[in-house]
């Protein structure tokens, strides 16, 4: 693979910046490369190879800000931006939130983050391995419909600071989906499974494909239950989402100036006890790891929520300074010049419970195995298909589930969480997420 020269072209920036009586600037350059491969209806249906480079200057004056990029290295060009982000910056408004930039810290190092095999890969070996998950779901039954696809991914960034900061990071990543659909006259049967990591070695393309075949099979015979207030228990990949949703929502700018549903929230208990919820960017050889975050800032450990009560948000050097706190450690970016804020690795404390105690201490209700409770932003409020699920009776899974319907507002989920398995799925080597069971939700159904 070339090896493109980050280093040269930010440090001419920089030198150029320095003479021209700014209160502090940053450049930052990026270059990634991609392969994906699309499936559709039988198999493979295009293949791609994708290369990104480009450069950005943020130059302050006055705590007037301005952002200029470019997607050429050549010397003439990072010329232009860096006067065309002066230009900006001498002619902005002054930023009452602006407080300054990071200065140097020293982060450990994060082993394991940059994989050979990936860089080298090819796209011909790429579509052999996601070949390989149809011919896993074929080995299960063959016939299926197909949508899905695999990626991997290889970047590299240069972060340069008038405030000292010079810090080069490099990683990999893998991820890989398929859905089949098979018919029986009427009825259907339809699933995915997933997988993504840092490594190749890491993922077992015959086991995503054979487990998307299975749960593709377990939704034939679906039925509609009737509309109600019920239980639901969610599987690890619902409590994704219903994780996300919130910590999300308690990231960066939006949270600190009162415009997401969680901005009142801080130091607030909003869940049970028995919920905790850890973010840590330094997990060697996890899929959100780094060693730095896109600010120059160590990545690090932090709680999240304890004992149901949010302690945190999660901060980049803006909304820290609006805030009147230090960063997190969570500032994310590209070159062309926004700097937002965002969790790494996400993992929920577990429970005491089993899934099957769960399901059989429930007289009825619904095991939701996908699903989406990402809210809106603002209000917090969802309204979320159950793309797949199981009826409960009598403390038993029944009959697959479809059309139903589950809202309300994403705070009175967690209100009313009852419990957390002590089991759970680790995705990417870094998040972790149990099953949850939630005491009532209004569902639509028939």
């Amino acid at each position: 693979m070339e090896k493109i020269d980050l280093a040269t072209p930010v440090e001419k920036a920089a030198r150029l910046l320095s003479t021209m009586n700014l209160d502090v600037f940053d450049v930052y350059a990026a270059y990634s490369r991609s392969l994906s491969i699309d499936i559709l209806g039988r198999g493979i249906k295009e293949a791609r190879s994708r290369t990104d480079l480009g450069i950005g200057v943020r130059a302050y004056k006055n705590k007037g800000l301005g952002v200029a990029f470019s997607q050429s290295l050549e010397p003439e060009d990072v010329e232009k931006t860096v006067h065309r982000a002066v230009g900006f910056a001498r002619a902005a408004q002054p930023d009452p939130y602006f407080k300054g930039i990071p200065g140097p810290s020293e982060a450990r190092d994060v082993p394991d983050l940059c994989d050979r095999e990936i860089i080298d890969l090819t796209l011909e070996e790429a579509g052999g391995l996601a070949k390989r998950m149809i011919d896993a779901v074929e080995a299960v039954q063959p016939g299926a419909m197909y949508r899905g696809g695999m990626g991997v991914g290889y970047s590299r960034s240069y972060l340069v600071t008038s405030t000292g900061v010079s810090v080069e990071m490099e990683k990999t990543s893998v991820s890989t989906f398929i859905a089949p659909t098979y018919r029986r006259g009427d009825d259907v049967g339809s699933s995915y499974e997933y997988d993504y990591a840092v490594s190749l070695a890491e993922i077992d393309f015959d086991e995503v494909g054979r487990r998307a075949a299975e749960k593709a099979l377990e939704q034939f015979g679906s039925r509609r239950v009737e509309s109600g207030t019920l239980p639901i228990i969610l599987t690890p990949d619902s409590t994704s989402s219903l994780i996300f949703g919130l910590v999300s929502a308690i990231s960066g700018e939006s949270a600190v100036k009162g415009r997401t549903f969680a901005s009142g929230c801080l130091g607030k208990q909003i869940a049970p006890q028995i919920l905790e919820i850890y973010d840590d960017g330094t997990i060697p050889g996890a899929i959100a790891s780094s060693p730095y975050d896109g600010e120059g800032v160590p990545r690090r450990f932090t709680k999240v929520v304890g004992e149901g009560t949010i302690l945190t948000f999660l901060h980049n050097s803006y909304s820290a300074g609006i805030a009147g706190v230090e960063t997190t450690g969570h500032a994310r970016r590209g070159y062309r010049g926004y700097v937002g804020a965002g969790p790494t690795n996400i993992k929920v404390k577990p429970g005491d419970s089993s899934l099957d105690e769960m399901v059989s201490e429930t007289r009825r209700g619904v095991l939701v195995t996908s699903a989406s409770f990402i809210p809106n932003m603002v209000s917090g409020e969802f309204s979320s298909t159950i793309d797949e699920g199981f009826l409960i009776e009598g403390g038993e899974k029944k009959h697959p589930v479809k059309n139903l319907m589950a809202g309300g507002h994403i705070l009175a989920m967690y209100k009313n969480i009852e419990l957390i398995s002590k089991e759970g799925r680790t995705i990417g080597k870094g998040h972790f997420f149990p099953s949850i069971k939630i005491s009532q939700i209004k569902l639509a159904g028939k």
